[in-house]
């Protein structure tokens, strides 16, 4: 496990090259209090494009004498070390079928990890983002958030969540049936 003041040592300097929003499950486990993260870090890039921007973002990370790769949609992803273990940080904007809503984006909340605070979107907006992706991997996710709720180990606002289905458009149909589905009654 990397603690999370070593993540905010990392992040804090990702944030010297690009604003971002911190998407991915690490809302989990700062919803659930923990101490830090085995996963990685996913980062919705704000002041940079992942694309046109990659060779900056390479050098970036080559000049810290951290790896350089990309995540399974093409983005670049940056493999930090931290003491013994690496910290995967990957980055995205809306490309392709990854899309983020700028009100989802602009709705993030400031928390501190280690000495910096940084922006991560709301549990119930990252819920959203997995029900509308609804891979395997994020249906078998979304039920663990669910047995969470159910234990009283994390809470939601339904209504919070309910107001940004609609953020979704054409797909806000499907999101509420697969909340439905996963026991998240809407």
């Amino acid at each position: 496990m990397i603690p999370f003041s070593k993540v905010g040592e990392v992040l804090s300097e990702i944030k010297q090259l690009t604003d971002f929003v911190i998407i991915g499950d690490t809302i989990v486990d700062i919803s659930l209090g923990r101490k830090g993260t085995e996963s990685d870090v996913d980062l919705f890039i704000l002041s940079l494009s992942v694309l046109i921007d990659e060779d900056k973002i390479r050098d970036f990370a080559y000049d810290r004498g951290w790896d350089f790769g990309k995540t399974p949609i093409d983005t670049p992803r940056i493999i930090a070390t931290v003491d013994d273990d690496q910290l995967q940080i990957d980055m995205y904007e809306n490309i392709q079928d990854f899309f983020v809503p700028k009100e989802i984006i602009n709705s993030a909340i400031e928390i501190r990890l280690g000495k910096e605070k940084f922006k991560i979107i709301k549990l119930e907006d990252y819920i959203l983002l997995k029900t509308n992706a609804f891979r395997e991997e994020d249906e078998d996710e979304l039920k663990t958030i669910t047995y969470l709720l159910g234990e009283g180990k994390l809470s939601i606002d339904k209504k919070y969540l309910e107001s940004h289905i609609d953020l979704f458009e054409e797909n806000a149909k499907s999101i509420r049936d697969r909340l439905g589905l996963i026991g998240i009654k809407i």
